[in-house]
């Protein structure tokens, strides 16, 4: 089964050149220290942010005060699409988990640039399609599945990031610990830990100290692509 990678955070390499160079002179750069907030929950912006190294986390906080995180991005991907074009306050925290390096633009350049160019319209039309893909992918009935499927589908999810333009049969390494990688599935550690483990002895990823590496995406896929068929 072949399922297309396709990415739901960047739609830049697209883009022809003259529209890359428009886009880069309006932009400019920053440097975040890890723990620091780029986005609150509930709060307005003006900017948008494209992360040139390191890795952001989406989380917020259940009723009950513990974190739930949604998300890793990582290098390439645009933060806070969604909410520019919404007009709505953000969701989601957004936390740089290690030193991040930014692409800044704001909010009004950015609009401009999409008024202008139409390729850049279409493009984030198709990435905001995808996006609802996933949504199908992760979203309802997510909750019904075994704690190993959710893991799966969202192994695959994370791929698409820490893996980003990597080949489909090539490792990817997912520098996320086990304690994280449990917020992500919505688990504890403890209960994540074996369902790793099994995944680790049908040979489709390594778990080390630090981070588990995927053996490839397309393993992941010729042996579990009937749960990730939603994105295709």
């Amino acid at each position: 089964m072949s399922i297309p990678v396709i990415d739901f955070h960047d739609f830049f390499p697209a883009l022809a050149d003259e529209t890359k160079a428009e886009i880069d002179a309006l932009c400019s750069y920053r440097n975040v220290l890890p723990d620091t907030h780029l986005i609150r929950n509930g709060a307005y912006f003006t900017e948008l942010y494209q992360i040139q190294s390191g890795y952001v986390k989406y989380s917020t906080v259940d009723h009950a005060g513990r974190e739930a995180v949604l998300l890793y991005m990582a290098q390439g991907d645009w933060i806070g699409l969604s909410e520019v074009f919404s007009g709505l306050p953000a969701y989601w925290n957004v936390v740089a988990h290690t030193p991040v390096r930014l692409r800044v633009i704001s909010q009004r350049d950015f609009e401009s640039m999409v008024k202008k160019h139409s390729t850049l319209a279409l493009e984030l039309l198709k990435l905001f399609a995808h996006r609802f893909s996933i949504h199908r992918l992760v979203g309802p009935g997510h909750h019904t599945l075994s704690l190993k499927e959710r893991l799966i589908k969202m192994l695959y999810v994370l791929s698409l990031s820490y893996g980003k333009g990597a080949p489909d049969t090539d490792p990817v390494v997912m520098s996320l610990s086990q304690e994280e990688l449990s917020k992500v599935v919505g688990s504890s550690r403890q209960k994540l830990n074996p369902a790793l483990q099994e995944l680790a002895r049908e040979g489709l990823l390594e778990v080390k100290f630090g981070g588990v590496t995927l053996g490839s995406r397309a393993g992941l896929v010729e042996r579990y692509g009937y749960l990730l068929n939603a994105i295709s």
